[in-house]
């Protein structure tokens, strides 16, 4: 039985999200986008900014942007219950050295997400693998910025790729 004031932790469900949605997340490879930009240390460089566009592009091939705006309403749900989850620790003084500031927050918390359902459960179920995250400094901005696209950014970003190199995407992530 639960009282008013018994401690009770209410761990975030990896699959409240559709089956759908982690798809899409494995599809957008974020864990690539994240090696890209730390291997040029996060400067705005061509390499950095196909990493990003790559990502979208495999996105918005695959899926119309309703669903889109469908996933980014899922992100947004779930992105609150890792935030409060994952809140006490982010404001643990044991943690204060290692742990980014609020923007960094969210940063860090949204590559969990993109980092794919298995990796998001493991640091659920072990919070040390997120403090890890953090310690390592292995997260960038920001996943969930992928979703956050109106209608006419989404056609206009497919109606300018090259078609060769869609033939290549469709072809190497199955869209």
């Amino acid at each position: 039985m639960i009282t008013l004031f018994e401690k009770f932790e209410n761990k975030p469900d990896v699959n409240s999200l559709s089956k759908e949605f982690w798809k899409m997340v494995r599809l957008a490879n974020w864990a690539e986008v994240v090696k890209v930009y730390k291997e040029n240390n996060y400067s705005e460089n061509r390499k950095v900014d196909d990493a990003w566009e790559e990502a979208k592009i495999r996105i918005y091939l695959k899926y119309e942007y309703e669903e889109v705006w469908k996933f980014d309403i899922e992100y947004h749900t779930f992105y609150m219950k890792l935030y409060d989850y994952f809140q006490p620790i982010w404001l643990d003084k044991k943690y204060k050295k290692i742990m980014p500031g609020d923007d960094g927050f969210s940063d860090l918390l949204s590559t969990i997400i993109g980092m794919g359902k298995t990796f998001t459960k493991m640091c659920i179920e072990d919070p040390d693998k997120f403090i890890e995250v953090a310690k390592k400094d292995n997260y960038i901005e920001n996943f969930g910025y992928l979703l956050q696209v109106n209608e006419d950014e989404y056609w206009k970003l497919i109606q300018n790729c090259d078609p060769n190199n869609l033939r290549l995407a469709a072809k190497k992530y199955n869209v």
